[in-house]
């Protein structure tokens, strides 16, 4: 018997889309852009994206990642600025330190929705141990720092029956050991990697989006390259990269989790 931990965390920071697409600022609509400027006139940093009739600008304002999505006619749908925990409420910070002791703060976001929902969105995480993922909890809190609701992880247990092991599978096994002994992976650190892969990454991928695995490898086909996994946390998928050497992408592709 073989027994899965699957955990899924309902996240309502996933709110923009998952098919964005990144665009150049000359085709962001001149009404839209009017729209970004009055409210975020001092961003730096800023990056468009599209999806649909709604484009989103990912900056920073005063250090602090932001976004703002917008519709063709300039309206707002959606902002959200990241909040320093020492700038919390301290009704909020009462209540994370003697409700949420066994969680570490992660961050903390603005979210305001159309003209009326305004809230704030506080993401905590939780170790269940050495090789079991980190459990993620979103706590939102209205302005005036009252819990509105806690988004807790759901952790589900699956049983799965595997056959017992042939013979035939366990010298298959014993083939693919003696493979992985001769051509082993190496973990790198994303400050190693060459510009031109960190540029792209960065031009690609959001600060929401994190480095899975960034790995040296070899196979026949590329000889020597670098393996890089990119996944944004509550997201079912994730984008896999292939770059020489030299900083080259020579494929990527996505994956359903």
């Amino acid at each position: 018997m073989k027994t899965k931990l699957l955990v899924i965390a309902f996240l309502i920071l996933g709110i923009v889309g998952n098919g964005q697409k990144l665009i150049d600022e000359k085709k962001v609509p001149e009404n839209v852009q009017r729209t970004f400027k009055k409210k975020a006139a001092r961003a730096t940093d800023v990056k468009w994206f599209q999806e649909g009739k709604e484009f989103t600008a990912k900056y920073s304002m005063n250090n602090l990642p932001a976004e703002i999505s917008i519709g063709t006619d300039g309206t707002i749908n959606m902002m959200k600025s990241a909040v320093e925990y020492k700038k919390l409420p301290t009704s909020i910070q009462k209540d994370l330190s003697e409700n949420h002791k066994d969680k570490r703060f992660s961050e903390a976001n603005l979210i305001v929705m159309g003209k009326k929902e305004k809230y704030y969105s506080i993401i905590l995480h939780k170790k269940q141990g050495r090789k079991e993922p980190v459990l993620v909890y979103e706590a939102q809190y209205t302005m005036q720092g009252k819990l509105i609701t806690v988004f807790e992880p759901v952790v589900k247990e699956e049983v799965e029956k595997t056959a017992e092991p042939t013979k035939f599978d366990k010298n298959v096994d014993k083939d693919i050991d003696k493979i992985k002994e001769k051509v082993a992976n190496e973990k790198v650190n994303r400050k190693d990697l060459p510009s031109r892969i960190e540029e792209y990454l960065s031009a690609n991928f959001d600060y929401e989006y994190k480095a899975k695995i960034i790995e040296t490898r070899t196979n026949d086909k590329y000889g020597q390259y670098y393996y890089i996994v990119m996944k944004k946390q509550g997201e079912k998928k994730q984008f896999i990269h292939y770059f020489d050497l030299e900083g080259n992408l020579l494929e990527s592709s996505e994956e359903a989790l």
